[in-house]
């Protein structure tokens, strides 16, 4: 009996390790997807990444809709992100009511007062732009920004600005720049390495490297600490905090929110988003950068997207200059709307639509309101001759 026993031990054994050859091992994830979806990943399809699990919105609100701190690491310049961030304050308002607010790195604090009038409904959208003076401390175009901020006003949700102030950020680059010794800022190993990998292939030298890096960071020390700030002052302290600001001060937590929860340890939950087709239009504005593999999951909840063309703008091709309290035109773009409707370098603009112009801001915004197949009259002043158009927008 005993050779028999050990001749079918053997045979089992035998028969295993074919099945086991036979089968070809399944993938594994990584660190930072550890249960990654089959592709191709249908666009908006939302998972918790720490499972691999597809969710719907409603079921990821339901999750989140204790956290104090949710953290939305968006696409400046896409759409779908901004989307995404209107979708997820909309439900959260309704549920919290007046107990909800909003950080965004957009503004800083010397703009507090102005945010705080256009949530109470005291500006116009023309007025509030104007006031924070959008094109020059941020550059993005309004029209991204648009629907969320006027929820923010018709439902009086407040608006905490989190960022640096622009004489921080220049007094932080001077001393950077000026400085003999240069220690590397303490900030986290992993921080470090993301933001060292966008000058990879790049000739920028190590002093630039470190200024960089200690900007970056002096962003999300500034933001974290607004954060902290705004949940422990006394009439905040039942309220949920939702955080609006570019996906490398969020993703993986070592920007923005592992500083606060250091401080202020809240549970939280970051959100983002990831493109997973790309709009010719937004080719030419990717970065051909390694990053390093980070042992982290980068969000807990990540909605698979498209990154979007940008909202239709339309330019009338001239180059302005405040004069006093005139705006001139300086020069005329080659085959633009200008040129076709025989606008001159040296042409004074008095009025767009019936209203005075008295600063360039003037003509930008109304411009920047316009779509394909509007109208816009315009009046300027060539010499001592006043004349009238009617520019169409194509």
């Amino acid at each position: 009996m005993r050779p028999i026993l050990f001749a079918t031990k053997i045979f089992a054994a035998v028969l295993l390790l074919s099945l086991v050859s036979c089968t070809p091992p399944q993938p594994l994830g990584h660190a930072n997807n550890p249960y990654p979806l089959p592709e191709p990943i249908a666009l908006d399809t939302l998972v918790h990444l720490a499972t691999g699990t597809p969710l719907s919105m409603t079921q990821m609100l339901t999750a989140i809709n204790h956290d104090r701190l949710i953290y939305i690491g968006e696409t400046h310049d896409n759409p779908a992100s901004h989307r995404l961030q209107l979708e997820i304050i909309s439900a959260l308002r309704t549920q919290h009511g007046n107990q909800l607010a909003v950080g965004m790195e957009m503004f800083h604090p010397n703009q507090q007062p102005v945010l705080d009038h256009w949530v109470a409904g005291e500006l116009t959208e023309k007025a509030f732009i104007r006031e924070l003076n959008w094109y020059r401390n941020w550059r993005i175009d309004y029209a991204y920004y648009r629907d969320l901020l006027n929820l923010m006003r018709e439902q009086h949700i407040a608006i905490v600005a989190l960022n640096v102030t622009p004489e921080q950020k220049q007094q932080t680059m001077q001393q950077t720049m000026q400085a003999t010794d240069m220690p590397q800022a303490a900030v986290d190993p992993y921080y470090r390495a993301t933001l060292r990998s966008y000058f990879a292939g790049h000739d920028a030298g190590k002093r630039r490297i470190d200024s960089f890096i200690r900007i970056q960071s002096l962003w999300d020390d500034t933001m974290a600490q607004s954060i902290i700030n705004y949940l422990c002052h006394p009439d905040h302290a039942d309220h949920q905090l939702v955080i609006l600001a570019g996906a490398n001060h969020i993703r993986y937590g070592f920007g923005i929110p592992r500083r606060v929860f250091q401080q202020l340890p809240l549970p939280y939950s970051l959100i983002g988003n990831d493109e997973i087709e790309i709009d010719e239009s937004k080719r030419d504005t990717l970065m051909d950068v390694t990053l390093p593999e980070i042992p982290l999951l980068p969000y807990h909840y990540l909605l698979y997207n498209r990154y979007e063309a940008g909202p239709e703008r339309m330019q009338l091709g001239v180059r302005l200059e405040q004069q006093g309290k005139q705006v001139m035109i300086v020069s005329i773009i080659a085959d633009s709307l200008a040129e076709r409707y025989q606008l001159q370098a040296g042409d004074i603009v008095q009025q767009i639509d019936g209203e005075l112009v008295t600063e360039v801001f003037d003509v930008i915004y109304a411009i920047g309101q316009q779509r394909a197949g509007d109208e816009l009259a315009l009046v300027v002043k060539r010499g001592d001759k006043e004349l009238s158009m009617t520019v169409v927008f194509e």
